[in-house]
């Protein structure tokens, strides 16, 4: 079946695609989702990503109501859409939902990995099973923006830890990581801080809760080799913070791909 002029083809994740010819199997999500939403037939042309930057061309080969195949075509040249360096966000837990709008406006402003941590002055409580089915809700989150704004690569979400280990978890992971650590108790500007140093390496962006960090995670984190930085004179929401610091090192650091 061909495809609609300006139309784009749809878009899935399948992690085991790697080479032209492969046959695959959906699976039951991505079947349902493909059949009763997009309304998909035998034939209809698709696009299946892999997550690590592959991407094919591919067709649905068979589709039933218990099983679902699809012929991985041509592999796909596509712009390359990940910024020149990592940017990882640890994000102390906020309220509600806040932490889907974290996930999902970073992803699509190029974020490569988040790491929610339990903080002293969260007022959320995540542990055992509730922060498994947590975890799984937010990768569905980054999944589906990294699929709407065409991310190369699929961010990684970790499980919520507290931060002395979510710090030792990245110094372990990340050695040359850059931890910018932000507090109102400090005077070196996130701006000046960029233009003076020109950072290479990873950028960890370190975001407290609603009510801050306490002066004993400023202190563990200092220890720890982190930059205490300040972003504005204003106070922004934890929210807002992080998108507002990825999309200024961004721009201060050229991290856009060309």
């Amino acid at each position: 079946m061909k495809q609609e002029k300006g139309k784009r083809l749809p878009r899935f994740l399948l992690e085991h695609c790697n080479s032209e010819g492969q046959v695959l199997d959906l699976t039951d999500d991505l079947m349902h989702y493909a059949s009763r939403v997009l309304r998909i037939r035998d034939g209809e042309a698709l696009r299946v990503w892999n997550g690590q930057g592959g991407e094919f061309q591919a067709t649905v080969q068979y589709l039933s109501k218990k099983l679902a195949q699809v012929h991985i075509g041509d592999r796909l040249a596509v712009h390359d859409t990940e910024l020149r360096r990592t940017v990882h966000v640890l994000q102390a837990l906020p309220e509600g939902d806040k932490m889907d709008w974290i996930l999902e406006k970073c992803t699509e402003l190029g974020v490569a990995g988040f790491h929610p941590v339990q903080a002293q002055r969260s007022v959320v409580k995540l542990e055992g099973e509730r922060a498994s089915k947590r975890q799984v809700h937010w990768e569905r989150v980054v999944l589906s923006a990294s699929l709407q704004s065409e991310r190369g690569t699929l961010p990684m979400v970790e499980p919520v830890r507290p931060l002395r280990d979510a710090l030792e978890q990245i110094s372990r992971n990340w050695p040359d990581a850059q931890v910018l650590w932000f507090t109102p108790h400090t005077e070196m500007r996130l701006t000046a801080w960029a233009q003076a140093t020109r950072p290479e390496g990873p950028l960890i962006i370190c975001v407290g809760p609603e009510g801050g960090w306490t002066p004993e995670e400023t202190l563990l984190a200092t220890e720890s080799g982190a930059v205490p930085l300040r972003f504005s004179q204003r106070v922004l929401r934890t929210e807002t913070f992080a998108m507002a610091c990825v999309a200024q090192l961004t721009a201060l650091l050229s991290l856009e791909p060309n």
